[in-house]
C-alpha cells in the first residue's frame, strides 16, 4: 500500500520509549508518533496513550523519502474521526490527568491584594 501525506490511517503500536509510540500499518510500514503529537496538552506518562498492540488512527505528516518511515500525527485527525483502542477498550478521545486549579482560584486575589499591599508600604518606607 502507498501512503500519502495526509492520509488517516491506522497503526498498531510495537514499540514506547517515553518520547513517542511506534507504529506498524497494515502493509509493514513503520511510523513514529512523537509525543507532540499526540495532543497539544501536557502528557505526563505517555503509556496513558498507548501499549503494546493497540490501535490508533493518525495522520500521515512525512515520509521518508528513503525507506517510506512515517511521520503521523494523532492530534492532527478531526476529533469526530479520532479511533484509538487502549487496555482493550475502545476510545474516541485521550484521557488526561486534569488538574484542579481550585485552590489556586480561591488565593489568587488575597495574595494579589498582599503584594499590591507590600509594594505600597515599600513605595511610603
Amino acid at each position: 500500500m502507498e501512503y500519502k501525506v495526509n492520509d488517516l490511517i491506522i497503526g498498531k503500536v510495537n514499540q514506547i520509549r517515553p518520547y513517542a509510540l511506534f507504529l506498524t500499518f497494515e502493509d509493514g510500514t513503520n511510523g513514529l508518533l512523537h509525543i507532540s503529537e499526540l495532543s497539544d496538552g501536557y502528557i505526563r506518562d505517555i503509556e496513558k496513550f498507548g501499549s503494546v498492540g493497540d490501535e490508533i488512527k493518525v495522520k500521515v505528516l512525512a515520509i521518508d523519502p528513503n525507506n517510506g518511515f512515517l511521520r503521523v500525527s494523532y492530534k492532527a485527525v478531526p476529533e469526530s474521526e479520532r479511533y484509538s483502542t487502549h487496555n482493550n477498550s475502545v476510545r474516541t478521545v485521550p484521557q488526561f490527568d486534569e488538574a484542579d486549579f481550585t485552590a489556586l482560584s480561591e488565593k489568587l486575589p488575597t495574595w494579589i491584594n498582599e503584594t499590591l499591599q507590600k509594594a505600597k508600604e515599600d513605595k511610603n518606607d
